[in-house]
């Protein structure tokens, strides 16, 4: 009788198991944060992003709030001030590795659950990875609380002067309220390798 109350419940475990990480695949895929439903990937796209020995390392801090405000253009982009470096690529040809590391305290007011603050990073005004062309945008905070974020952006340089700069914009799912921004004590470090 034992045994058999024991495999029972073994059984309904492992049903209760399966069920639980079924339901978990299927959020593999789109970003939940902006308010579309997900979908099933069975391959992600994986982007590569690998580099050698350390090179350099900047590092920009700025100890007041950026407050900024929504405006007419839903996921606008506003330059975050001092968040900004100019690099040359490397001399001799091929491309060097730079990692961006965007760390401050944020918040999100005047929206709802489904309002979010994004953050990207541009490369001679294109935006790098992570970020997609369909628009499916990343995340930084969606809180309205004083919460500590960070984020790491990854791309190549080539040869030649580049401009590097953070961006930072505001979704409103609803076209309807007046969502304000605020990021405070950030730090953007710009580490490169060979």
């Amino acid at each position: 009788m034992h045994t058999r109350i024991l495999i029972v419940g073994l059984a309904a475990a492992l049903a209760t198991t399966t069920a639980v990480a079924a339901s978990a695949t299927t959020t593999v895929g789109r970003h939940y944060a902006q308010g579309q439903h997900a979908t099933r990937t069975d391959t992600p796209k994986v982007f590569a992003c690998d580099g050698g020995k350390q090179v350099s390392m900047q590092a920009r801090i700025v100890n007041s709030p950026f407050i900024f405000a929504e405006t007419a253009v839903n996921d606008e982009d506003q330059a975050v001030p001092g968040a900004a470096i100019a690099l040359a690529g490397p001399k001799t040809g091929g491309a060097d590795t730079v990692l961006v590391t965007f760390s401050a305290e944020s918040q999100i007011t005047g929206g709802d659950v489904s309002d979010w603050m994004g953050l990207e990073v541009h490369v001679d005004g294109v935006p790098i990875n992570p970020f997609t062309a369909a628009g499916d945008l990343v995340a930084f905070t969606g809180e309205p609380s004083w919460n500590a974020n960070s984020l790491q952006f990854c791309t190549k340089l080539k040869e030649g002067r580049h401009k590097l700069q953070v961006f930072a914009n505001l979704h409103d799912s609803s076209g309807s309220h007046d969502l304000s921004g605020w990021l405070d004590d950030y730090t953007v470090t710009f580490q490169r390798f060979s």
